[in-house]
């Protein structure tokens, strides 16, 4: 054989052995990196403005077709605690992926509002520690835990949407109440598809306090209060 093709096909058969260990070892890894992360709720999109605001940072959006591997990819950001991406047409496949670090000084800041289509992974710590509920062994059915998001800041003439979406029980939330506190005639409060959320609209310059009480299975409830400021046209600019 001429000697200058086995030389070549020496280092074509090294390059492959390569790639072979490079693959095995990914795949390692990667089943370890997707054990440390929890489903969250389908068909949830993370609200990457109003997060940002509330102090989420957003660390990249790579080009995956897989949902694993965007998992993956978050894991292996040592910032990274929750991936979202869009499902694509065919079983585990995605049309995109973003990863987000949702912990701001020592707090959850990251909002989902509801879309179709679109799933999302959290970091089991962070998970535990921010959004489960914990059941001491003595009691059966807890209340529930009202959490209608952080304050907001609006421009002039913006609607702003409010959601229980964070809202957590050991069982089953039933009802979702939103009562604006604040006395304002003119606003105008519609409900949405979905029980926990509201749009107010026509709200003029001024600071509006908004009440969400939610209810559980056996009538036990909770309430909580979010602050609404919109700006003046100056404060706007």
């Amino acid at each position: 054989m001429n000697p200058h093709l086995k030389g070549q096909l020496g280092v074509f058969a090294l390059l492959l052995l390569m790639l072979f260990l490079d693959s095995t070892g990914g795949q390692g890894t990667g089943a370890e990196c997707l054990a440390k992360f929890k489903s969250g709720r389908e068909d949830f999109v993370l609200d990457a403005d109003e997060s940002v605001k509330d102090g989420a940072t957003f660390i990249s959006s790579p080009k995956l077709e897989r949902y694993k591997d965007c998992v993956v990819a978050c894991c292996k950001e040592p910032k990274c605690n929750v991936a979202f991406m869009e499902r694509g047409a065919e079983e585990g496949s995605v049309k995109s992926c973003f990863l987000f670090d949702c912990l701001y000084k020592q707090k959850y800041a990251c909002r989902f509002v509801r879309k179709k289509g679109y799933i999302n992974y959290i970091l089991d710590s962070v998970y535990d520690s921010y959004l489960a509920v914990d059941i001491p062994p003595n009691e059966s059915d807890r209340p529930p835990v009202a959490n209608g998001g952080l304050d907001r800041v609006v421009q002039p003439q913006e609607s702003v949407t409010l959601n229980g979406i964070q809202s957590k029980d050991d069982k089953e939330i039933v009802s979702y109440q939103w009562q604006m506190l604040t006395g304002y005639p003119y606003a105008i409060i519609e409900k949405t598809s979905f029980p926990d959320q509201i749009i107010v609209s026509n709200l003029t310059s001024g600071m509006y306090k908004f009440q969400l009480t939610v209810t559980d299975s056996i009538g036990q409830s909770d309430s909580t209060k979010v602050t609404v400021l919109v700006l003046t046209p100056e404060q706007s600019e």
